[in-house]
């Protein structure tokens, strides 16, 4: 089997039903020929680089998984007769690629996304509290030696 990613525009003017039905029906068009869906990321809706069928932006959605050519040829002719898609690219990933492995490989990748997300905010939040805290008493100390004047010389202003 081999493993594709697709990824497809839909009009922005369809609801959130439609936008949902059609995912729905290119994940079942997918899983009747016998391959598998490993992940379907909803992108929502962005600008276009320029206009598509006088469209500003569209609904992006990315489909990766695992079938033989002929579902994936059967799923760009779909999205070719679909009036709500605007656009559509699928691409070869893997010529030989098992179902389980490419799990298995996303999963890991939705792990280490995850771990650095939670580092990331632990950083920031370490950050904000110690921009948050008040100056410490040694620190204040230093500066209040600082800011004190120097005392004036014994004896007062000699001059000769």
């Amino acid at each position: 089997m081999r493993r594709y990613e697709t990824i497809f525009i839909i009009r922005p003017d369809q609801g959130e039903s439609q936008i949902k039905d059609t995912i729905k029906r290119f994940e079942g068009i997918v899983t009747q020929g016998g391959g598998e869906i490993a992940e379907i990321e909803e992108w929502g809706s962005r600008e276009l680089a320029y206009r598509i069928s006088g469209e500003h932006r569209g609904y992006y959605v990315r489909f990766d998984y695992v079938s033989e050519g002929a579902v994936m040829n059967e799923v760009e002719r779909n999205l070719k007769l679909s009036d709500a898609v605007l656009r559509y690219l699928s691409v070869l990933l893997d010529s030989d690629a098992n179902p389980a492995t490419v799990r298995d490989e996303i999963e890991g990748r939705k792990r280490k996304i995850a771990e650095a997300k939670d580092a990331a905010e632990a950083r920031a939040a370490a950050l904000a509290a110690q921009r948050e805290a008040p100056p410490t008493e040694e620190f204040e100390s230093e500066q209040g030696m600082e800011m004190e004047p120097e005392p004036e010389p014994e004896g007062g202003n000699q001059s000769n």
